[in-house]
């Protein structure tokens, strides 16, 4: 199992720039020969408070990512803004090899306006069952319950996070590392530029690699489930 992460720079309201930055950073991490390509939240469209009219977008972004997974035979998964009646989900997809929609998750940890999730669902691929959650969700007492009882072998986690530094700290990552450890599930976190970055922790929460900035990282057979 290969796993590429990309911190994606993200243009919010720009579509069609988002979308030629996302084909060429996929065209990038495909020189490592990759079974998943992950992006971070909403990366296709950003999201500036309170607008969602990204959301519009939001069968067409499945469309162009659907005939990109398919045409080059892996995983993507990725964050994007979901319509739903009178609302909106922050919501992240995995992308099968043949351009099938796998499996749909709606975030948990969001203010008032989104519409909020309330529950994990997975799906088995070849290297074992996989979840998806969203940023702040890490840090979610009920996901919590929610993995744990599902069992994944594989968490993926698309952020968008920035903190007032203006950088990831040693203790924002060491965060991350005790929230996994509590999930017990090795976990692939990568967020947007910037700051960018991106991690992969083991099921007890230690930090196996990652990246600074924009520069992609790739998780490599060491990482196949047993």
């Amino acid at each position: 199992m290969k796993v590429a992460l990309i911190p994606m720079r993200v243009e919010v309201g720009n579509f069609e720039g988002s979308w030629n930055e996302f084909k060429k950073r996929f065209n990038e991490a495909l020189k490592h020969e990759p079974d998943f390509v992950v992006f971070p939240e909403y990366c296709l469209t950003g999201f500036e408070e309170w607008d969602f009219s990204g959301a519009k977008l939001y069968g067409e972004i499945i469309e162009r990512v659907s005939e990109l997974a398919r045409e080059n035979g892996v995983y993507i998964v990725f964050g994007l803004l979901e319509p739903y009646k009178n609302c909106v989900y922050n919501s992240a997809l995995l992308i099968g090899r043949n351009g099938e929609v796998l499996l749909k998750h709606r975030k948990f940890q969001e203010p008032m306006k989104f519409c909020t999730g309330n529950t994990v669902r997975t799906t088995k691929t070849e290297f074992g069952k996989v979840a998806i959650i969203i940023c702040g969700d890490l840090y979610n007492k009920r996901i919590a319950k929610w993995v744990r009882r599902k069992r994944p072998d594989y968490l993926f986690v698309p952020m968008e996070y920035s903190p007032e530094s203006g950088k990831i700290t040693s203790e924002d990552v060491e965060a991350m590392s005790e929230r996994v450890k509590l999930l017990g599930v090795r976990t692939f976190v990568v967020n947007s530029f910037p700051p960018g970055g991106a991690w992969v922790f083991d099921e007890n929460g230690k930090l196996l690699a990652s990246s600074e900035g924009e520069k992609i990282l790739v998780a490599t057979q060491m990482f196949q489930n047993p």
